[in-house]
């Protein structure tokens, strides 16, 4: 009796034959090309079943009078369902060298563009070349070979981007655990962990959960660290750059903050608009009355998120071992806060360190060095 393997994968999945994915108004979006399908541990992969049942445009290729699996690693069959073939890891599963495989991590041979669209992984993944501006990408631990643009990515744990970041004010990167960076310029950090920078760190935003190191120059932008921050060679960019220091508050809930004043500032700019519109007559009193009304239910939503959101900083608060190492120099116009306690530098420093001492930001001099 011939039996016919069923795949709940596309068996012929190839990543260099990806087609964009069809809207429903007929459009294509060419970010969606479905790089890869996920599975996890314990789902049905494949299945024999009576030829008779497979319905038309049945493919030879499956087709057998033996019900053996070509099973491979990362694959199971139950004893109680021994014509099942199983995932026994998360990861994507695919055919080698005629065998079904679920395999993790995902190697991506090239850039994430609009050859691969976005990439969305259970499991871990490894970027041969470099993520291009405005494509995304989620999984678990990260590593980036090659550059980073104007791209989003999210690891679930930690990230490595040995190419460097050059984010052109639109790069996002977040990491459940710690970020490894060769480089970065004009992106946003988080990461629930340490943020390791081995060269210099400019013009962006970062948010370290626990420490945030630069090997090089950290300047120009706002940087956040729960209770240390260290800069090897240059801290600031001179007093028409802003470089400010945030320490002894959870970072992820100032960034949290950040965004509520965002959208607070978009708020009040669409409430001045519409007033406006509304001021030139009364035709415009049905389109841009029930706007109004919307926009000022939301400010005052945020306005009460944001007053319990400063709860929850000020229940964070570990100050007493905050500290900011800086082995180099130290440029005038550079802020530190720490807690409520605020330093503006006014002079340049070399070979200091920054902690918090009974309400104030005092500076320590490591060797003594100081020029002017």
């Amino acid at each position: 009796m011939p039996f016919f393997l069923k795949h709940y994968f596309d068996p012929d999945w190839d990543p260099a034959k990806l087609r964009p994915r069809e809207q429903a108004d007929g459009s294509v979006n060419h970010h969606e090309r479905h790089f890869v399908a996920n599975v996890t541990a314990g789902t049905l992969i494949a299945e024999w079943i009576p030829l008779e049942e497979a319905g038309e445009g049945v493919d030879e290729r499956f087709v057998s009078e033996d019900k053996s699996f070509p099973a491979g690693k990362g694959t199971g069959i139950k004893r109680d369902q021994p014509d099942k073939l199983f995932a026994a890891v998360d990861g994507y599963a695919c055919y080698k060298e005629g065998r079904i495989l679920v395999r993790n991590p995902l190697t991506v041979h090239g850039d994430i563009d609009y050859r691969t669209g976005n990439v969305d992984f259970i499991g871990n993944i490894v970027v041969e070349g470099s993520i291009r501006g405005s494509f995304s990408i989620e999984g678990g631990d990260i590593k980036v070979v090659g550059q980073v643009e104007g791209a989003r990515i999210r690891a679930r744990d930690s990230l490595d981007c040995r190419g460097g970041v050059k984010g052109g004010k639109q790069a996002v990167l977040e990491s459940g655990k710690d970020m490894k960076l060769a480089f970065c310029e004009y992106a946003t950090l988080l990461s629930k962990g340490d943020i390791l920078v081995k060269g210099a760190l400019m013009h962006s935003n970062a948010y370290a959960g626990r420490r945030l190191a630069v090997g090089s120059r950290l300047t120009g932008g706002h940087f956040c660290a729960y209770n240390y921050i260290y800069v090897g060679e240059q801290l600031g960019g001179g007093m028409d750059t802003d470089t400010m220091l945030i320490l002894g508050y959870k970072p992820s809930l100032l960034y949290a903050d950040k965004q509520y004043n965002e959208r607070i500032k978009r708020l009040h700019e669409d409430i001045a608009s519409y007033e406006k519109a509304l001021n030139k007559g009364e035709e415009f009193r049905t389109e841009y009355q029930p706007r109004l009304e919307s926009a000022r239910s939301e400010l005052k939503l945020l306005k009460d998120m944001k007053v319990k959101l400063w709860d929850g900083i000020y229940a964070t608060e570990r100050l007493n071992e905050c500290k900011v190492m800086v082995p180099g120099l130290v440029k005038p116009g550079v802020e530190v806060c720490i807690g409520s306690a605020y330093l503006r530098v006014n002079d340049f420093l070399e070979d200091v360190y920054f902690y918090y001492d009974n309400g104030e930001v005092k500076i320590g001099a490591s060797t003594g060095k100081s020029k002017k």
